[in-house]
């Protein structure tokens, strides 16, 4: 029986009946279900009683499952990441799945170990009553397969890419510049997302990424949803489109709009460090991730 475990190493659970929930769909799939403490525990905005206690339920969930869902994003993985035992998880081929903050775990495990993990909706989301079958399902299919594809709709002409992907919550990203847990990716497919921003924020962290070399260092950069943009009255009918346009006529790696992930309930997964293949014929684009966690049918014990 394959095993997961529930942690919250970001900010503290919101809602304990979604955790359930979620823990429930993993049930009936067949899974064994651990619920670490610091899903149960907060300390102020954070998962866990400390920090401390935070740091050591997830370095022990990932010495003892095969998967690592954690129930929330937030903030707060900045304050563990260095003690994280990257090479332990690497060693026990063990996956942690999350996005918002926990872009922070899957760019420093790829930069560190070139280890997989994915980039999908936590077990609050999964376990939300509004939480669509899409959703649902392709986290599953992620799960269970050795390669999936994503299907979306773009703007963009047709195309036929390969390359490392790889990426998360944009300013969450642009937070690890600068550091050792800052991948260094070249020919790679980056996907990004946001949410609670102004256009100009979005457009001044695609701008460093830029001036940083690392978009033209990419073979496409992946637009994700850019959810409850903040609008002022300074704008002046500026938004979002405004600023990824800008950005688009700054590098020569092409933004490709349409991947359906993101801050909202309807939302794929996608394997950050996984090679794949990026088609698009006629508007309609296939994203091919070719290395999935693939856990169906397997006794990982």
């Amino acid at each position: 029986m394959n095993k997961v475990g529930f942690a919250a190493p970001s900010g503290n659970v919101l809602s304990l009946a979604s955790v359930f929930r979620a823990r429930e769909m993993f049930i009936q799939q067949g899974w064994e279900v651990t619920m670490g403490d610091s899903v149960f525990e907060s300390n102020k905005r954070f998962g866990g009683r400390s920090d401390e206690a935070r740091l050591l339920d997830f370095n022990t969930l990932c010495k003892t499952q095969d998967l690592v869902l954690c129930a929330r994003g937030g903030y707060g993985l900045n304050r563990i990441l260095p003690e994280i035992n990257f090479h332990l998880i690497e060693k026990k081929a063990v996956w942690v799945a999350g996005f918002s903050d926990i872009t922070l775990f899957s760019l420093a495990y790829l930069a560190l170990c070139g280890g997989k993990s994915l980039q999908s909706p936590t077990a609050s989301v999964l376990g939300s009553k509004d939480c669509p079958s899409y959703t649902k399902d392709v986290f599953f299919s992620a799960l269970n397969s050795d390669s999936y594809t994503i299907f979306f709709n773009t703007s963009y002409p047709n195309t036929n890419l390969t390359g490392l992907l790889w990426g998360g919550n944009l300013t969450v990203l642009c937070s690890l510049l600068g550091t050792k847990y800052f991948p260094k990716v070249e020919g790679g497919i980056l996907f990004v997302e946001d949410i609670n921003e102004a256009a100009y924020q979005t457009e001044r962290n695609l701008l460093q990424l830029h001036q940083a070399g690392v978009l033209d260092a990419q073979s496409a950069v992946l637009v994700g949803r850019f959810s409850n943009v903040k609008v002022s009255d300074h704008d002046y009918g500026y938004g979002i489109d405004d600023a990824i346009e800008h950005v688009a006529q700054k590098t020569k790696t092409p933004l490709i709009d349409g991947l359906p992930f993101g801050h909202t309930l309807s939302t794929c997964s996608l394997v950050v460090g996984s090679q794949c293949q990026l088609i698009i014929e006629g508007g309609q684009a296939q994203l091919v991730i070719l290395e999935a966690p693939g856990f169906h049918g397997r006794d990982r014990q």
